[in-house]
């Protein structure tokens, strides 16, 4: 009954064949037919501003929610690019220093005295993932510890403390190792930078700033509109939400991905980014002096986004994240001046992928304007 509903609603408003609305459309729906997940959303900002946005499946069997284009889905580390939009607005409207050691705000955290190379780490090191402390979610304590922790979560101090004596993974400044842990220390950076907590500064000022009207912080367990999560079991997916409640307390994703969002916000934030977006000085930043992954310095991890740099002066930045049963990615490509979203309540969708193969097939669409 509800894809029959969401199926009615999208064909009263998708244009003629070969437009974006109908291109993505087509798209999704054969994807969840293909079962890739139970339910996926996508969106698109396109060069002029339009928003297209498209659904297919179901948000859950007993879920009250609609599939629509305001129905939501976990994050995961797309998170990391609202964290780093947060912390380039610093640098533009406080002089926040990026290359400032993180002892300015940190050294006084229970876990400093272990934290390993703690004098050589700066803000941009952690943004940038060349900081080198290991990931906690890699960490068998801090899986041991969840197993029995029940409701009650991990504070930002304790995620952290699984890892601070560990062995890092490279010399500060000097390679690329992707870790939550980073933007976990980011977060309380900010924190004692502005005096206020990491989920005010997203509610009271940046997300609504940014037009991000159906995103929120992940925090506690229950959420309106959330479509139900799934990751694979011994017999078949099992559910890691249903009808609006997670089964787990996953606060510890905190600055590192915590929020439940929508591919239109997303896809709004990415557009912000870019060229002739309302934050493009801040994006022009977070893609600025990467981590590169190679010698051309062509592809690397900037501030809280995948950077890649072509040789006619074009870009395109992207993220993903995975996490709690849910998949997400999303870009703005310079070339087109395209932004879109994809996100997926399924750990087996592969949504970097899908939101490239996106691209593409907007790209082809003879109309569009560039």
């Amino acid at each position: 009954m509800i894809t029959a509903l969401a199926s009615i609603v999208l064909a009263l408003t998708t244009p003629d064949p070969g437009s974006v609305a109908a291109t993505l459309q087509a798209r999704v729906e054969a994807a969840v037919a293909e079962g890739a997940a139970p339910a996926l959303s996508a969106a698109a900002v396109l060069p002029d501003g339009e928003i297209v946005c498209a659904v297919a499946g179901t948000a859950g069997d007993d879920n009250p929610t609609t599939l629509g284009c305001d129905t939501r889905f976990l994050s995961g580390s797309l998170g990391k690019t609202v964290t780093a939009l947060v912390t380039a607005n610093l640098v533009a409207d406080r002089g926040l220093d990026l290359d400032a050691p993180i002892s300015t705000w940190l050294s006084d955290r229970p876990w400093w005295s272990r934290l390993r190379n703690r004098d050589d780490i700066t803000l941009r090191m952690l943004l940038n993932h060349s900081a080198g402390v290991p990931d906690y979610l890699e960490d068998m304590g801090f899986f041991l510890a969840g197993l029995t922790r029940g409701d009650r979560g991990f504070t930002p101090d304790e995620t952290i403390a699984f890892v601070a004596s560990d062995r890092p993974n490279g010399e500060p400044g000097a390679h690329y190792a992707y870790s939550d842990t980073h933007y976990i220390m980011v977060g309380l950076i900010l924190e004692a930078e502005t005096g206020q907590s990491f989920h005010e500064i997203l509610r009271n000022t940046q997300l609504l700033d940014w037009e991000m009207t159906n995103t929120s912080p992940l925090a506690g367990r229950r959420f309106d509109r959330l479509a139900d999560g799934h990751v694979e079991g011994l017999f078949g997916l099992r559910r890691t939400a249903r009808a609006g409640r997670l089964a787990d307390n996953l606060d510890h994703e905190w600055a590192a991905g915590g929020l439940v969002t929508t591919p239109t916000d997303l896809a709004r934030l990415f557009a912000a980014l870019g060229d002739g977006g309302f934050s493009e000085e801040a994006g022009r930043l977070m893609r600025s002096d990467i981590n590169p992954f190679d010698d051309t310095g062509q592809r690397g991890y900037g501030l809280g986004v995948f950077v890649r740099f072509y040789d006619d002066g074009n870009y395109r930045i992207s993220h993903g994240g995975d996490f709690g049963g849910y998949r997400s990615a999303a870009l703005y490509d310079s070339a087109t001046g395209i932004a879109l979203a994809v996100q997926a309540n399924s750990k087996e969708f592969e949504a970097p992928d899908f939101a490239f193969d996106l691209l593409v097939a907007i790209e082809a669409i003879e109309e569009l304007p560039y």
